[in-house]
């Protein structure tokens, strides 16, 4: 998502389905300089309104929707103050140094660019490290010269070393070999092109630095963690139109590094797939564009083939989209214009009416029986019918019901349904009544509901598939806004995982929705979701997110969407933190922390000596070496001593002498952690 309102893994616009277009540092053709007017420099109250909330106080920064901002030593604050739903460039002696996540300090010879929406887009397409920026009262331009790529590479040489020097330190389980040869032939590289644009060779320059940029970049990822146990997930809206062409996309995706595929299944009120339940409901049964041909089978039959599980990915509740595609309600809707939820201000009105506060989007009424039932059955026919992996809910939830006028839904069913049992119709309410909570229950417990719906469904017709859901990073605001409170799913044991998506665009915001969903969400296995593709994000960040996802103890993580993947985003993956083959745990958690206990095993056993020592080592050794042949056999009693081993093993980890190097055993402790979680997730 590119604005603060956070949704879901969004229904992707037309024509944003190609690949970002940030400019690539390695081509030798020199792009116009980019212009822009900023909104303004050093925001304030009075220099900025649009920066303000609707009661005239600044947003965090001062930043408002869409807007492009530049902040500067006279600002006369140490950073930016921004929240992270935005991109930040900063500046420094007139070139761009850094690009990527907000609240970013500000250098004493420089400046910050800050964009939140649009403006986060036209950095993302424009900024690259290196680039020459000038400022002219508001008006910003960058340019991309001869000196721009040896910049850019000189800068990707020193974090590689950096990186490199540090992964050894830690211990850290990458090819040192390798990673360490590309950093040499980079240094190469790079002194030459320094001569090359000393001696005016500027072209030349520009493609020996391009040739050398890849090099760091590539020496930068191999020296990232890749973890053979954990769920790596992708989004996928399927646009192709043969065997062939899906066969081809399946290929990248796997060389990616990627073991699931969260296949957008039923989208817009659409099924890609010719749908007897559609049909029986009188709702146009395939989506149009893919009638005579079933793209969810040949998907199912290339992901099999190529080891990746396929999970047909669902908008629950959301049913159309105003679009050039496809305009109004959508096919649901449009069949059955009496199961449209309705939000308080669209009272009277006749027909469905999309949301106010998302933007043309419209939604069926959980609280109708009819409607939930229609959704069930082609969930269920989807179970029925093919082999999927899992069934992931989208949009399981009501539309944005803040503010007030814009809740929902105040159809004449839920009015009427209310009513009968508490004696009020809802309508009347008002956010001091006494029955204001209990309307408010009302609306969570028709989703939560429909989720123990769903849960029974599955378990009665595929129960050794995965039921998920993409939720909000945070279980309050999720409840408050749109009544998901995943928090009671979980509980219920009604999740085999989740998906929490995590809208940020650095490092720490994504950690940190990582850590509130992770005290939230107990043994249920979490693959945090973030949106570096979606955000057009440098590879290098959309490293260090996945990275810092990991160690706010997610069992794995997911990208949004594979849609937006650049060949460089998929080059990155491959060569670094998806780099190893991984398996998801939550199929079976049995198996995986057999691997992983033989991994950390083999880790501990490389690192004895350098990060731990041999006393150290050899307790946490055998515990788990005993845990893995213990999980082998497959029997409870063999997998409850095999449990008793590996807590043993995370408490004499956590008593480690490191004398200051707390690198390794941080990463040992975090992934007994896992091990740990997984023994304990019900039906292990």
């Amino acid at each position: 998502m590119a604005t603060a309102v956070a949704l879901s893994p969004l229904p992707l616009t037309p024509g944003a389905v190609s690949a970002a277009a940030t400019p690539s540092q390695n081509s030798a053709v020199t792009p116009a300089p980019a212009t822009r007017t900023l909104d303004a420099v050093d925001p304030t109250a009075a220099n900025n309104p649009g920066g303000l909330d609707t009661n005239g106080a600044c947003f965090p920064g001062c930043r408002g929707a869409d807007q492009l901002l530049a902040y500067t030593p006279a600002y006369g604050k140490p950073s930016t103050q921004t929240n992270p739903y935005g991109t930040e460039v900063v500046v420094e002696k007139g070139r761009v140094t850094a690009i990527g996540g907000n609240n970013r300090a500000i250098p004493a010879d420089g400046l910050v660019l800050s964009g939140h929406g649009t403006a986060s887009k036209w950095l993302g397409d424009h900024a690259v490290v290196g680039a020459a920026v000038t400022l002219d009262g508001r008006e910003l331009t960058l340019t991309i010269d001869g000196l721009t790529r040896v910049i850019a590479a000189e800068a990707a040489q020193k974090d590689a070393r950096s990186r490199i020097t540090t992964a050894r330190a830690a211990c850290t389980d990458f090819p040192e070999t390798s990673a360490t040869r590309n950093l040499t032939q980079a240094d190469t590289l790079i002194a030459r092109a320094r001569r090359q644009y000393d001696a005016g060779q500027e072209e030349s320059a520009a493609q020996t630095a391009g040739q050398a940029l890849t090099l760091a970049r590539t020496a930068a990822d191999q020296s990232r963690e890749s973890r053979p146990v954990e769920g790596r997930g992708v989004w996928v809206r399927p646009t192709e139109t043969t065997p062939e062409a899906i066969a081809a996309t399946a290929d990248r995706i796997k060389q990616a590094g990627f073991n699931i595929v969260f296949l957008e299944t039923v989208w817009q009120g659409y099924t890609i797939y010719p749908s007897k339940a559609a049909r029986a409901a009188g709702i146009e049964d395939q989506r149009p564009g893919m009638k005579g041909f079933d793209p969810l089978k040949a998907w199912i039959e290339a992901a099999h083939a190529r080891g990746l599980e396929l999970h047909a990915w669902t908008h629950t509740f959301f049913v159309g989209a105003d679009s050039a595609e496809n305009p109004g309600p959508g096919p649901i809707l449009r069949a059955h214009p009496d199961w449209a939820a309705v939000e308080r201000e669209d009272v009277g009105v006749a027909g469905p009416r999309p949301s106010s506060q998302e933007k043309g989007y419209y939604f069926v009424d959980p609280a109708i029986p009819a409607a939930r039932q229609y959704i069930a059955s082609v969930f269920q026919e989807l179970m029925n019918d093919y082999a999927i992996d899992g069934l992931h809910l989208d949009y399981i939830r009501y539309p944005v019901s803040l503010p007030y006028d814009a809740g929902f839904s105040y159809s004449d069913a839920s009015r009427a349904a209310f009513q009968r049992e508490h004696g009020a119709d809802p309508y009347t309410l008002t956010e001091q009544s006494p029955l204001w909570p209990v309307w408010n229950a009302w609306r969570e417990r028709n989703v939560t509901s429909f989720v123990e719906q769903i849960r029974d469904l599955q378990e009665r017709t595929k129960p050794h598939i995965a039921l998920s859901a993409a939720v909000f990073a945070d279980p309050v605001d999720g409840v408050k806004k749109k009544f998901q409170n995943w928090a009671a799913w979980v509980d219920a044991g009604s999740m085999d995982f989740l998906t929490g998506m995590s809208f940020g665009t650095s490092a720490d915001s994504v950690a940190h929705d990582t850590d509130v969903m992770r005290r939230r969400v107990g043994d249920v296995p979490l693959y945090t979701a973030t949106y570096g593709p979606f955000h057009g994000s440098d590879p290098g960040l959309i490293g260090d997110q996945l990275r810092a996802v990991n160690d706010a103890n997610s069992d794995g993580t997911a990208l949004f969407a594979y849609n937006q993947l650049t060949d460089e985003q998929a080059t990155s993956l491959s060569n670094g933190v998806y780099r190893d083959p991984a398996t998801a745990p939550h199929a079976a958690p049995e198996a995986a922390t057999r691997a992983l206990a033989l991994h950390l095993g083999r880790r501990v056993a490389e690192a004895t000596g350098r990060c731990v020592t041999t006393a150290d080592a050899a307790p946490v050794r055998g515990r788990l070496a005993a845990a893995a042949t213990l999980l082998k056999l497959g029997r409870p009693d063999a997998t409850a001593a095999a449990a008793r081993l590996i807590d043993s093993a995370s408490e004499q980890a956590q008593a480690w002498e490191t004398h200051g190097n707390d690198a390794f055993r941080n990463t040992i402790t975090r992934d007994l952690g896992m091990a740990q979680r997984w023994l304990h997730t019900p039906g292990s």
